[in-house]
């Protein structure tokens, strides 16, 4: 009986809700009509009350008859719109105060012959005229003044309203019993009875669902006789998609068991191509290492070349002046300014070959120490300002003789742990990208700039170029494998990866693209720096470095 009380109670509650809402909206309605009727009620009945006696107190006034305005006062007063009655002769001899205006004094008498209403916080005032009539002429004897107070509205207001919503809870009452009754028969008890059959169908398992009919549901057409309808068919449709369930059970775990299988021997030669994959990602990376130090190889031979060409040039020249100096001393010809010029050619000539061979030494001393990091991974101690400077010069022949300008501006007190070949690798791959597509070939004039900045425990190294830049679907994918704009010239697409590779792998840290698209290249690797565990590495000397 929980349901049946609880829904009958609550659509009574909401009913109730809002009949009450209505009819308090009905009696604020009602109270400001009745307000403003009895208003225009008690103007009309002061009217007429002030239109009988003003001629009685007229006459009384004029005959000095004191009782005659007593008596004419009095009937005004007990009009139920009338609270205070004063009358006053317009040379003082009658005055007269009774109800609200018994304690008030009217000294001074208007002037004029026109009647007068005012109001105050809650009453109405009226001052009228006395007047009488006498040789065709009128003259003002007195004047009468009454007070209604607000109240004598509100009580009449109240005594109407009181009526009324006697009357409406009434109504109201009887109103709720009956529909109280109707919602308990036609709506909560057929509820209740439907969910008493639906608890006894719906136990256990659907496969154990006993089909049963309720009969004082089954003859219903209305809302609930067609719930009871749609239930019953889902309940069915629900066993036989039970039964069908546990047919496709069956199959599933079968086909999950040969699947499971499947997948097994899937992940074992998946396992075997990933392991094969990682080998030939490494072979492709040394390979591109490779490559890259061949191309050095080649630019350092060509730079080498010049100044061996030209100390082999030299030490020819010197050979040839000392043998013509001996011929001439074993000739007995040899003169004081003879051997003053030899000497002269020998001096310019061992400070042509010193120079040369100084430079070729250096450019041998800088590839030496890359080409060896290159084929290293292990870690050691840098100056980061001198190694990039080893890195430049190694590269010096790939940008010599071309309108780029590259510039070193890390600070030369830095110095950490890292392992240098990634960095060598990095810088190269870095440095040759731009010149083949940010200058187009190295045709077009620009610059190229390292620098760095330290926050807390990381050091930012920054690469910039003033190239062409980069499209905005380039740069979503520069660090893509085999991704490159140079697929028709023989590029591979793997500079950019193997970047990304060796900055997040061997040096531990991240590399991101921080430029707007068109306008140049900037990339910021950020790698881990502690200043108190890096020890500066000693600069080499030519001397060490050979």
């Amino acid at each position: 009986m929980t349901v049946n009380a609880s829904l009958a109670r609550r659509l009574l509650l909401y009913i109730t809700f809002g009949v009450a809402i209505a009819i308090l909206v009905t009696m604020l309605m009602q109270y400001s009509a009745l307000n403003r009727t009895m208003e225009g009620l008690r103007n009309q009945n002061v009217d007429a009350s002030l239109g009988n006696m003003l001629p009685i107190i007229q006459e009384s006034m004029w005959a000095f008859d004191d009782s005659g305005v007593t008596r004419a006062a009095n009937a005004l007063l007990r009009d139920p719109y009338i609270s205070g009655v004063a009358v006053r002769s317009a040379e003082g001899e009658i005055s007269l105060n009774l109800g609200d205006l018994n304690n008030m004094s009217f000294t001074n008498l208007p002037p004029g012959g026109d009647r007068t209403e005012w109001n105050d916080a809650n009453s109405l005032f009226i001052s009228t005229p006395v007047v009488h009539e006498f040789n065709n002429s009128e003259s003002v004897i007195g004047w009468i003044y009454l007070r209604s107070d607000d109240r004598l509205i509100e009580n009449q207001v109240r005594l109407v309203l009181g009526g009324v919503i006697i009357s409406a809870v009434l109504a109201i009452v009887l109103l709720l019993i009956g529909l109280y009754a109707l919602v308990d028969r036609i709506v909560a008890v057929p509820i209740k009875a439907f969910t008493d059959f639906v608890e006894r169908t719906s136990k256990g398992d659907v496969s154990t669902w006993v089909v049963q009919r309720e009969p004082s549901l089954e003859a219903r057409s209305d809302e609930i006789g067609r719930l009871y309808q749609s239930f019953n068919d889902q309940r069915d449709r629900l066993i036989e998609h039970e039964k069908e369930l546990l047919e496709y059970r069956t199959e599933l775990e079968a086909t999950v068991s040969e699947r499971t299988e499947a997948l097994q021997r899937s992940n074992t030669e998946l396992s075997e191509s990933l392991e094969k994959l990682q080998i030939a990602q490494d072979e492709l990376l040394q390979s591109e290492k490779l490559a890259s130090l061949g191309n050095l190889v080649s630019g350092v031979a060509h730079e080498v070349n010049t100044p061996l060409g030209v100390s082999i040039t030299a030490a020819s020249h010197l050979t040839s002046e000392a043998r013509q100096t001996q011929r001439e001393l074993e000739n007995e010809t040899l003169t004081k300014s003879d051997l003053e010029r030899f000497f002269h050619e020998c001096l310019e000539t061992g400070t042509l070959l010193s120079s040369n061979l100084d430079r070729a030494a250096q450019l041998i001393r800088s590839f030496k120490q890359v080409a060896v990091d290159q084929t290293s991974d292990e870690q050691r101690d840098i100056n980061l300002q001198v190694y990039v400077d080893e890195i430049l010069a190694s590269l010096k022949p790939k940008y010599k003789n071309t309108p780029i300008r590259v510039v070193n501006d890390i600070d030369p007190d830095i110095a950490l742990q890292l392992t240098p070949g990634a960095l060598a690798q990095v810088i190269t791959n870095l440095i040759i990208n731009s010149l083949l597509h940010g200058f187009d070939d190295s045709t077009r004039p620009g610059q190229i700039r390292l620098f760095n900045r330290v926050e807390q425990n990381t050091l930012e190294l920054i690469y910039e170029d003033d190239g062409e830049g980069m499209s905005p679907d380039t740069q979503k994918r520069m660090f893509d494998p085999f991704f490159t704009t140079r697929r028709s010239s023989g590029g591979s697409g793997l500079g950019m990866n193997i970047v990304f590779n060796l900055v997040t792998g061997k040096l531990n840290g991240k590399i991101r693209l921080d430029s707007p698209p068109h306008q140049g290249c900037r990339l910021i690797i950020t790698i881990p720096y502690s200043p108190a565990d890096a020890t500066p590495e000693p600069t080499p000397t030519p001397d060490t470095a050979l």
